[in-house]
């Protein structure tokens, strides 16, 4: 027979409406008292139903997750992209919430949020926004708890949590191993700069090539990206007077579709030409040569994310102005860039 909130009370010595206050963050309750709680409730095994959480808390105990830069609205692209970073993501975040028990709703692009109302939510996980998406139309930014991964340039109102990486040191680390490696002229491939991440892959790339006394080449893209225009971008560097004789770009798609242009153009990598992924990927690893990537630890990112959210809702995150949480990065080289 599962244990009561009756057997937590009775273990613990104290009164049911004080283990029912301890449970749900509610009351002024002493931390000696909180403990004892806790601690009676984990060694009976007692888990509160999440129904009665919810009409104690007036919660939901649901999240929403969007993928903002994952499709085009007006396209039938799927909710999730064929992406080991997305997936990671998600993965992460829905590991935190089933932790807390929270549900997880993941919405698409163009979602309704009058739908979405009906659910009651609690708190919303973009991943990186832009910052023009209906939540910020909307000004749920400024009614309830919102967090992204990577900085909503253009968002009306300042967000209470951000994670991201360094992706400013991240695309530096990338050109140092370029140029240990003996690359001299690494241009860029990027898509949208309009999001936080891949503007910070730029500055990266840019502060670091004008430092040495080059020239800032790169080449942007539409979203989402094709075969064709990868081909089409690095078709127009490699036309330049001086062409490059490496690529970084900001997607692990991105870097299989310069490898895929550079086969067909009979380019050997990684001698005439190096390719790196400012993201790495499972995919990087199935290809010959194999390619350079940098690892952003997405499930962590995911899991930081939602952590901060269920922080928020519950009142227990600190309360002095938005945050960054800052998420490492590694850098995982391979024969694309063996020079």
């Amino acid at each position: 027979m599962s244990p009561t909130i009756r057997d937590v009370a009775a273990a613990a010595g104290v009164s049911i409406t004080t283990v029912s206050h301890v449970l749900n963050g509610q009351g002024r309750i002493s931390e000696d008292t909180r403990r004892r709680v806790a601690r009676a409730a984990a060694d009976l095994g007692y888990q509160a139903s999440v129904h009665a959480r919810q009409l104690v808390t007036r919660r939901s105990r649901t999240l929403a997750i969007q993928l903002a830069n994952s499709v085009d609205a007006s396209s039938a692209c799927a909710l999730v992209p064929n992406s080991d970073y997305f997936l990671e993501v998600l993965n992460g975040a829905a590991e935190a919430a089933s932790k807390r028990s929270y549900g997880l709703l993941l919405t698409p692009a163009d979602a309704d949020l009058d739908r979405l109302n009906a659910f009651a939510v609690d708190g919303a996980i973009l991943v990186d926004p832009r910052g023009d998406e209906p939540f910020f139309a909307t000004g749920w930014c400024r009614d309830r708890p919102l967090v992204t991964t990577g900085r909503p340039l253009a968002a009306p109102c300042p967000v209470p949590v951000v994670v991201d990486n360094d992706l400013v040191a991240a695309a530096r680390l990338m050109l140092d191993h370029l140029a240990a490696n003996g690359y001299e002229r690494p241009a860029m491939i990027t898509t949208d700069t309009g999001r936080s991440y891949a503007a910070d892959l730029v500055a990266g790339y840019t502060g670091w090539v004008r430092e040495r006394g080059l020239e800032p080449v790169v080449a942007e893209i539409d979203e989402p990206p094709t075969t064709e225009g990868t081909a089409a971008a690095l078709g127009r560097l490699l036309d330049r007077p001086v062409c490059p004789d490496a690529v970084f770009t900001t997607s692990e798609n991105l870097a299989l579709g310069v490898l895929h242009e550079a086969r067909r153009r009979r380019l050997t990598v990684p001698a005439e030409l190096g390719i790196c992924s400012a993201v790495d990927s499972g995919s990087l690893r199935l290809t010959s040569p194999q390619v350079t990537g940098m690892f952003v630890h997405p499930r962590e990112v995911g899991s930081r994310a939602a952590t901060a959210l269920m922080d928020l809702i519950e009142g227990v995150a600190p309360d002095d102005g938005p945050r960054r949480i800052e998420v490492p990065v590694r850098l995982n080289a391979r024969e694309s860039t063996a020079r």
